[in-house]
């Protein structure tokens, strides 16, 4: 969730480009390009994202490089969604749809499914929703894909709240629950879980992570977990 730090890395990646660009791949500025979008637009920055998104895109076009073909539009069509405007984002995540199977990224589909279910919702289709859920819920299973299966249902139990009906949102609850539980995302000191809020979070050396908030009250007493004393002072 914490999406400003997360821009940092593409930003200082697209630098590097900048500054010695002459002799590195333009790949590597067209992922750079791609991973900013992404972070601008759950930052709400979304003429920023379209600028990233349309470099990277004009990148893999002159390359004829698929994969990010299809992310780009993925992440196009998310832009528009964002902006409530599904008319426009539906044929991208068509377009994204048609190279994600082309291509065979499975995962990829699971992402495209989950934008288009998103627009269903907006526009209170609520039925066609869950028929997109239905299909990335068996390509996430079919992946061992839990982060996935986790997404898929939080948004059914936001349908079927919106429905009225309290057995399949009970029976969504309880499995969003296991993923959480199988996936160890929550928070070792307090014991909430984690991504569920805008809460900013922090990983230690050791590879543990935590509430940035419950990390500090700790001090520098090492991991809450494995209690490895690798917190040095002033590092939280």
């Amino acid at each position: 969730q914490d999406y400003e730090k997360a821009l940092f890395f593409p930003c200082k990646a697209a630098e590097l480009v900048n500054d010695y660009g002459q002799g590195w791949s333009l790949k590597y500025r067209a992922m750079s390009q791609y991973h900013m979008a992404v972070a601008y637009r759950k930052l709400g920055r979304l003429a920023d994202a379209m600028d990233c998104c349309e470099e990277s895109m004009k990148i893999a076009l002159q390359h004829g490089d698929r994969p990010l073909q299809a992310l780009c539009l993925l992440c196009f069509a998310d832009i528009h969604r964002s902006r409530k405007d599904v008319q426009t984002a539906f044929p991208r995540y068509d377009s994204s749809l048609s190279i994600m199977t082309e291509i065979g990224n499975r995962l990829g589909l699971v992402q495209v499914l989950l934008g288009v279910t998103k627009c269903w919702m907006i526009q209170k289709e609520l039925d066609k929703a869950l028929e997109s859920i239905e299909k990335a819920q068996e390509l996430a299973e079919g992946l061992g894909n839990k982060l996935s299966l986790l997404k898929l249902h939080c948004l059914c139990e936001r349908i079927y709240r919106t429905k009225g009906q309290q057995r399949e949102l009970r029976d969504h609850v309880v499995k969003f629950h296991e993923c959480v539980e199988e996936m160890e995302l929550y928070c070792g000191m307090c014991g909430e879980s984690i991504g569920e809020k805008n809460n900013q979070l922090q990983a230690l050396p050791c590879s543990h992570f935590f509430h940035l908030k419950c990390l500090q009250t700790n001090g520098t007493r090492g991991c809450p977990n494995c209690r490895r004393l690798s917190v040095k002072p002033g590092y939280v």
